[in-house]
């Protein structure tokens, strides 16, 4: 019997030791949506040309209607699976169709997705508030492109997108001021 114990407690403590360290093991980042890909790309497309239409000299018509773009992409990256959607708890909303759950880390993407649609709504604002004949403020609009690259590039690291091809746009150096001689 002594010796019964004996090997029960060695076979014990031989399966605890086998399977501890497969429990601690990370487990394997979730696999996106084939969608995902293109629908990065796209969105680097559309603020390719949002930073060109809006610097150095605001291009309010060419820029106006890449707002709804973004948004639009967004929406579709939500409804592919690619990055989560925000909890709904009004009655009687109805839930867009999805193709695709999001399986991604939630507590660290879904505040990255509030706040780029956050970004691209202040960027809308500033845009349309200046369609009625005045250019926005050129600073105000460099400020916000900054800050809408800036979740893009947390957005792509947190939710574990991936970068699209060629990278994300760069802000273009402002025209230095011209000196008189």
């Amino acid at each position: 019997m002594k010796k019964t114990i004996t090997a029960l407690s060695l076979v014990a403590a031989l399966f605890t030791a086998s399977t501890i360290p497969a429990a601690s093991a990370s487990p394997a980042a979730p696999e996106l949506p084939a969608a995902c890909a293109g629908l990065v790309t796209d969105l680097a497309g559309k603020l390719t040309k949002t930073v060109s239409s809006l610097l150095p000299l605001p291009n309010v018509g060419a820029v106006t209607p890449l707002i709804g773009d973004l948004l639009g992409l967004v929406t579709a990256l939500q409804s592919s699976g690619c990055l989560p959607t925000p909890p709904v708890s009004v009655p009687g909303v109805p839930i867009p169709v999805k193709a695709a759950e999001y399986t991604g880390p939630v507590d660290q993407c879904l505040p990255v997705v509030l706040n780029l649609i956050s970004t691209i709504a202040g960027l809308g604002g500033t845009v349309l508030g200046a369609a009625s004949g005045a250019l926005p403020d050129v600073g105000k609009l460099t400020g916000l492109l900054t800050t809408l690259l800036k979740t893009v590039t947390d957005l792509l690291s947190k939710c574990g997108l991936p970068a699209p091809p060629g990278g994300l746009p760069a802000l273009p150096g402002l025209p230095l001021p011209v000196q008189n001689s």
